[in-house]
């Protein structure tokens, strides 16, 4: 064969070598899925390009459960909540707690560090205690520990030492207490001053639920109410400053006793009445001495080492500078 002839041979090679190369791959860019042979999903995604990868992820995507007439997962009628992709918010479970409550929707996360901060503040500030510094043996006896802060008062000190007693009571130990003014079945109301001396003492008031026009009461009403401790106050010239005769005062006693029915009261039967001058309840030092003597009144075992005569000269001391001078309360039962 001539050179020419040899040229034309592999001239026809090259242009069919073409053809055939570029009818396979029209037909490959141009299968459709459900054209081609049963291959892996995977791997046709892989494989194929341009609008085949499109159709190959239509066909891998799920049907919500709420396509073909059914309820749809943005729909508020759903049988049960569903995540939504276009919801601005997203609660995740456990963080409730850390959303800002003055806002609906709109949450402020708290740091464990800072709730705990948080929490240690308003515990600091939800009691506050005081420790009187006393010698290491009457410590020991009070029960007082010897590392205790320094009370900044006698005022501090007493009050923190009420406040600690009364709250560690039951209810059971909680007895009522019937209140009566120097003039005779005279009682208090409950926003009265007096009312509240009574609860801070750890007791309940019986003339809690008169009415501010019906505070004057009998004998029968008083017996029939069964109180626990019966205090009455009475005049400056029975008990209170100068006065140190003991005489008025007992008088003053017997007479409670003597009243009709008063013998089957409980405060009579445990000799739980108290009587008080009128003068404690002029400053809020001396009306701290109140509550410490109905306290003690009322709970001998949780108020043993707490002594109502030591406080009184205390706290007058520390108020005015001077001893108290007088006797200001009394009761037949020794400290």
């Amino acid at each position: 064969m001539s050179r020419f002839g040899k040229n034309i041979l592999l001239l026809c090679c090259i242009l069919l070598a073409l053809t055939v190369m570029t009818g396979c791959r029209t037909r490959t860019s141009g299968l459709r899925p459900e054209e081609s042979p049963a291959v892996d999903n995977g791997t046709a995604a892989r494989e194929l390009s341009g609008e085949s990868e499109v159709w190959q992820a239509e066909t891998d995507r799920k049907a919500l459960p709420g396509e073909d007439g059914n309820k749809t997962a943005d729909s508020p009628e759903a049988s049960r909540k569903e995540f939504d992709e276009n919801a601005a918010v997203e609660i995740v479970p456990g963080t409730e707690r850390a959303l800002n409550a003055e806002g609906e929707g709109e949450g402020k996360a708290q740091s464990d560090d800072e709730a705990g901060e948080k929490a240690s503040r308003l515990n600091d500030e939800a009691e506050e205690r005081a420790a009187q510094t006393v010698p290491a043996e009457e410590a020991e006896q009070m029960g007082v520990s010897e590392d205790a802060d320094e009370a900044k008062s006698y005022y501090t000190y007493y009050t923190a030492l009420l406040q600690d007693r009364m709250s560690s009571l039951f209810e059971c130990q909680r007895l009522s207490v019937y209140w009566e003014t120097a003039e005779d079945h005279l009682t208090v109301h409950k926003t009265s001053p007096e009312h509240e001396l009574i609860l801070n003492a750890g007791a309940y008031d019986v003339s809690a639920r008169l009415l501010s026009e019906n505070l004057r009461v009998d004998d029968g009403w008083i017996a029939r109410k069964n109180p626990g401790v019966i205090v009455k106050a009475v005049d400056s010239s029975i008990l209170g400053s100068g006065v140190f005769s003991l005489d008025a005062a007992r008088a003053e006693y017997r007479k409670i006793l003597a009243r009709s029915g008063f013998d089957k009261i409980d405060a009579v039967k445990s000799e739980r009445v108290l009587l008080i001058s009128e003068q404690l309840l002029e400053e809020p030092y001396l009306q701290t001495v109140v509550m410490l003597l109905i306290a003690k009144t009322a709970n001998r075992e949780v108020m043993a080492d707490v002594s109502p005569s030591e406080a009184l000269k205390a706290l007058m001391e520390e108020a005015t500078g001077s001893a108290a001078g007088g006797v200001y309360y009394y009761t037949a039962k020794e400290e």
